[in-house]
Parts: C-alpha cells; structure tokens; sequence
C-alpha cells in the first residue's frame, strides 16, 4: 500500500449500517463480523468470518468480562491472526471516537500479520473499505479519528500510548520491556483492554505468556486479568501422537487445522519438546536438546571417501582464532554423500594460535585440483577478503550469509535428510563431534543450529555448519538440470 493522502472516501463520513440490538459486547461483535468480515486467506478464504463456539469465549474474555489484560493460550495453526485483525475492525468501526487500536509483537513483520489479515478483511467489505483509508501500517477511519496501527517494537517507540485495544501477538516471545510499556498506557480510557495471546516461547524460564498464566492460577480473585488456554499440560506422560492430547490443545483440529499437517510434523521430524510446546502448549524442560536423535547421524556413515574427479560443493565455516575453522565437501546430489576436507582448530597450549587463513585458502585450490568444484561457499564475515582473492583466480565462490531466512530453510532441509535418510557421510570423527554438539536454537527469527553456549569453552559446532551450507548447495545443484553443450556441423 503506498502511504499519503488517498482522497475522500465515498463513504468517509456515513455512519456503518451497523445496528445491533444486544447489550452484550461479544454479540454485537459476532454480529459485526458475520455482516461485515470475509476470511482473509486459507481455508474459506473469501466467505464470510463464521466464528467458532471456542472463538465466542475468547470474545467473551476480551469484550465482556471487564479485565484489563486479556491473556490467550493457544498452539500454532489456531487462527489467532484472523480472530485478532477481527478484534481490531470491530473496535476500530464501533467504540465511538478516538478508537485507537494497536498491533506489536516482537518486531514489526510479525506485527504486521494482524495487519494485513485486517487490511484484507477492509478490503473485502464495500462497507468497511469506502469508509476507511488503508495505508501500508495503518488504517484510519475519518468519521471518528480512529486508527488500527502496528507499531514499531522497541519500549522507546511504545511510549505514551494511548489506545481502546492493544493486541500484543506471540506473547510468548515478546520483550518484558516492550509488555509492559504498552501495559502501563492503560488508564486513560475508560474501557480499554490488552490482548496477549500467543504459544509458549522457548525460553520458559522468562516469558511474558507465562508469567500471566502463573499469576492468574495464583490470584483468581483478580478479575482485572482473565487467561484461557487450550493445552494439554499434565499429559506430558502421553506419547506426541496421542489424539486425546490433540483434541485437547487444539480447537481447530479437523476444521481450519488439518490433522494430516499435525501428522506430518511428528518427531522424529521435528524435536519431541519443539512439537510438545508448538502444538501442544506443553512445557517440555528439554528446549535446547541435540540436534538430532541419538544415532541418527552413525547411521547415515558408509566410510567412503568422495573420489577424485567427482563434481562436488566445497563449503567453509572460517574463524580468527576461538572457534575452528572447518572445510567440508559434497557430492552434488539430491542425496549427497559428505567428508571432510580439513580443520583447524587451537591447540590448547597456544593462546597466540590464529587460524592460517593462507594455508585455507591454499587448501580450498587444492581441492579444486582434486575435484570437479561447482561452488566454493562460505560466509563472507570475516572471509569476504579470501572470497575476493579466489573469485579472482576464476574459481566458483558463491556467498551463504547467515540470514535467518537462509540459515532456517537450509536447517530445516538438513535436519529432514539426515531424519529421512537423505544423505551419507564418510564417517568422520570430527565431523561427527561437531554433529553431536550443535543443538537447534529457536528465536523469533527463526530456527538455526547452534553452539550449547556463548563460551569459549563450549563445544564446536564448525563442521556442522560447514556441513549445512554444503548439503544446501549440493542438493540444490544437484536438481537443477546441468546446462549442456551444443555443437554446430561445420
């Protein structure tokens, strides 16, 4: 959406066609849904918004019980997105003037889902859309000077709110800080209420979600704060694909939430404790486990070498002086088979050691000796200069940046070959160490592997990563037809 003035609106300054005849906020909001609101995207994109009876109780939390904070606990694939966009349209068009609705999460794209959802929603309503004016972060509703905004997320940004409804999405991620500024804005108005609601994050030792969950059981007599979950907590004894347990946490399931994806996503697929607490809304201690299920990785060992001559993706995973460095192959395969090239790692008794980087760079040419080299990657932190020096000499250097984007689809691609058996490996003890210590880090970026810790004295992970960015570029080459030769008959 461009921003600036969009000129009068056909309907600017008519009041909506809106005259429900109950007293109870949450039916005027079913009402106002069921006449204005179409499904954004999805299952029954583009028909009308039928709210579902575990749908009504949540509106009932947050429309009628008086409670100023509103805490809602559901798994992934619950619809909070599309229930939340609705919130904000029936505040935004009925609760009169200044009905200032705001949108934050732990930065401003997760935000900006609500927003879009809701944007979408105004634009499949002639009502709703010839009365309000849709900018890329904002809509604004002339009539009554009311606004449906998502904010940036930094406390600083938050300070001096001033709002009807705050719906604080993925609480179980969100900063304290950042809650709690937009938690003080209250009392300006004399209804206002904020909404977290969100799936446990993976820090359960200190996330805003759970500290209302824990507040609210303690003090049942506070009425100023109502939470509700769907979790099956206290089944943690049942095994993941136990239906009772699914039915339990999962209002949507067999609805909107297809039970073949639940299915599909079953360990060993993804991590016991990820999916527990994705999908379950249980609090497994083990967030931070292995990478991979115990011998998974042995398993994938055929103790061969990678011939010479053979077209392979040649990775490095470069430090200065700490961590090792690390020079992994492939074959370029769909299933490509993984060795190790060499490593340089610190010796203990040398606190001067720092990596050769001219005997790196020396080993990355032999190799291209050795093989049929179709790409040499790397992260270009802090080896863009020997990037630079062999891409000059003609070799094939192609840059992997650690972006979260990048680093979350080439984990997750890995992880699912060594699970389905998508990939060998020679055996290599190194390798396998660095395998064994890498654990999957889960942050509001994404998913990424790891090292245990920030210390110096954690484990290495170098071959591991090394080995992520080369089975990414190997299988993506290896399914892209090779371009071939023509010739031409004199």
């Amino acid at each position: 959406m461009r921003s600036g003035n969009k000129g009068k609106l056909e309907n600017e300054l008519v009041p909506l066609p809106f005259r429900p005849r109950s007293a109870v906020e949450s039916e005027r909001f079913l009402a106002f849904a069921d006449k204005f609101l179409r499904v954004p995207k999805g299952t029954g994109a583009r028909g009308k918004l039928h709210l579902r009876d575990w749908q009504v109780d949540i509106a009932a939390d947050v429309l009628d019980s008086g409670a100023r904070t509103v805490g809602e606990m559901l798994p992934r694939g619950s619809g909070k997105t599309t229930l939340n966009a609705a919130f904000g349209l029936h505040c935004l068009f009925t609760w009169g003037e200044g009905a200032n609705v705001v949108v934050v999460a732990v930065d401003e794209r997760q935000a900006g889902l609500a927003f879009s959802a809701a944007r979408r929603m105004v634009e499949l309503s002639e009502d709703l859309s010839s009365r309000c004016h849709v900018y890329r972060d904002k809509l604004v509703l002339p009539l009554t000077d009311s606004t449906f905004q998502v904010l940036p997320a930094t406390p600083a940004a938050l300070e001096g709110l001033d709002y009807v409804l705050a719906i604080v999405d993925e609480a179980g991620v969100v900063s304290r800080d950042m809650f709690e500024v937009v938690q003080l804005a209250q009392g300006k108005r004399e209804r206002s209420v904020l909404v977290a609601i969100g799936t446990p994050g993976p820090n359960l030792d200190d996330q805003v979600l759970l500290s209302l969950r824990e507040y609210a059981a303690e003090h049942p007599e506070d009425r100023s704060l109502i939470f509700r979950e769907w979790s099956a907590a206290g089944f943690e004894d049942h095994p993941v694909d136990c239906r009772h347990c699914w039915t339990l946490s999962n209002p949507a399931l067999g609805d909107f939430l297809h039970e073949d994806a639940m299915t599909a996503l079953l360990p060993p697929k993804t991590r016991e404790a990820t999916f527990r607490r994705a999908r379950l809304c249980q609090l497994p201690a083990d967030v931070d486990g292995s990478f991979l299920p115990p011998h998974v990785w042995d398993g994938l060992g055929t103790g061969e070498v990678i011939p010479d001559g053979s077209r392979v993706v040649v990775s490095l995973d470069g430090s200065f002086s700490e961590d090792s460095t690390a020079l992994v192959v492939a074959t370029v395969s769909p299933t490509p088979h993984l060795d190790v090239v060499k490593v340089w790692a610190k010796p203990a008794d040398d606190p001067e050691w720092r990596v050769p980087v001219l005997e790196v760079e020396q080993t990355i040419r032999d190799a291209c000796q050795r093989w049929d080299v179709a790409e040499i990657v790397a992260d270009p932190f802090r080896y863009n200069r020997t990037l630079q020096v062999l891409e000059a000499e003609r070799l094939p250097v192609v840059e992997f940046p650690w972006s979260p984007s990048r680093i979350t689809a080439a984990t997750g691609d890995f992880y699912n070959a060594c699970i389905e058996g998508q990939l060998t490996h020679s055996g290599d003890g190194t390798l396998a160490a660095h395998i064994a210590a890498a654990v999957l880090r889960e942050d509001t970026r994404g998913f990424r592997i790891d090292k245990t810790s920030r210390s110096r004295h954690a484990k290495k992970i170098d071959c591991a990563a090394a080995a992520l960015m080369c089975h990414s570029r190997a299988v993506w080459l290896g399914r892209k037809p090779r371009k071939r030769s023509r010739s031409f008959a004199a």
